[in-house]
C-alpha cells in the first residue's frame, strides 16, 4: 500500500488535491465541507488500489502457471534428460530447446 500511493502522489493532480483536502483541516483557509474534498480523492486512491491489487492477482496467477512448466534438462555428468519444472531451472543448467 505505501508503494501504491507514493506512485500515486508522484502525479501533479493528486498531489495538488491532495494539498487542497489537507488544506481544509485549518479553520482560516475552510471553504465547505470536508467531504467534498476528501471523498474523490479517496475515491481515486481506492480505486488505484483496487486495480493494481487486481492485477498482482493476476501477476501471481501467471508466474503460478509459468512456473509449472515442463521442460528437458541434460544432466552433464550423466548424459540422461530429465523432464522438470521451469521452477527447478537453476543457473548452468543445460536446457533442450526445440
Amino acid at each position: 500500500m505505501p508503494v501504491v500511493l507514493f506512485n500515486q502522489f508522484k502525479y501533479f493532480f493528486n498531489l495538488f488535491f491532495l494539498v487542497v483536502a489537507l488544506s481544509q483541516f485549518v479553520e482560516p483557509l475552510r471553504v465547505g465541507f470536508l467531504f467534498t474534498f476528501m471523498a474523490p480523492l479517496v475515491f481515486v486512491l481506492l480505486l488505484t488500489m483496487v486495480k493494481e491489487g487486481y492485477d498482482d492477482i493476476q501477476r501471481h496467477n501467471r508466474d503460478k502457471t509459468i512456473n509449472k512448466k515442463t521442460y528437458k534438462k541434460l544432466e552433464a555428468h550423466t548424459g540422461r534428460v530429465l523432464d522438470i519444472t521451469s521452477e527447478s531451472i537453476r543457473v548452468g543448467d543445460i536446457i533442450q530447446v526445440n
